[in-house]
């Protein structure tokens, strides 16, 4: 009765295990249209909503308007994010030099992890930008950062949005220490292609 009993505790314990580990896997998926996930190598643009910031210890560096715009890699999935690359970023108006370098050929890449109620954490790779300000000149990058939210489309006449909230990194620059060892990066960007954009 004792061995039965120990028996029962662990195939108990083994079924709640499964159940726990199929309740949370995360799946992320982008979607347009209500059970069509966007295939590999859909344009996805963005533009920038008011100011974008960047707030390095010296100073406050803010341009107007920004862009951005790439193509995804997969559909992601159960147990998948969604991954882009970055094939144009560009930013103006600024009250400095601001500068995206390419690496490999392109921006860098983003990745979108689903929070499971309709919005997911931005990550980005390899976004390189040199910012020349005050006769500084200093070079920030992204490495698996998180760059901030994205808010998927509530309605087919609603956009979704990027809102950016991010350190990024300093990596290098000829004004070394004194740009500081990081900055913040901070920003609102909506969606313009495709619309709505729904995060699942």
């Amino acid at each position: 009765m004792k061995y039965l009993k120990m028996f029962g505790l662990a195939a108990l314990a083994a079924a709640l295990m499964a159940f726990f580990a199929v309740g949370t896997a995360s799946a992320t998926v982008l979607e347009k249209e209500a059970g069509k996930p966007l295939p590999a190598g859909t344009l996805i643009t963005a533009e920038s909503e008011g100011k974008t910031e960047l707030h390095p210890p010296f100073g406050s560096i803010n341009c107007t308007k920004s862009h951005v715009g790439g193509k995804t890699l997969n559909e992601g999935g159960a147990g998948v994010d969604v991954e882009g690359t970055v094939e144009a970023l560009s930013f103006s108006e600024c009250n400095a030099t601001v500068t995206p370098l390419k690496v490999n050929g392109d921006y860098g890449n983003l990745r979108i992890a689903s929070n499971g109620n309709g919005n997911g954490t931005l990550y980005g790779t390899n976004q390189e930008v040199t910012v020349v300000y005050l006769g500084l000149h200093c070079i920030f990058k992204t490495n698996n950062t998180k760059l901030g939210t994205v808010t998927g489309s509530t309605s087919a006449t609603t956009d979704a949005t990027l809102d950016i909230e991010a350190t990024i990194p300093r990596t290098s620059g000829s004004s070394g220490a004194f740009c500081g060892s990081e900055a913040q990066w901070t920003g609102s960007y909506k969606v313009t292609t495709p619309t709505p954009l729904y995060v699942t």
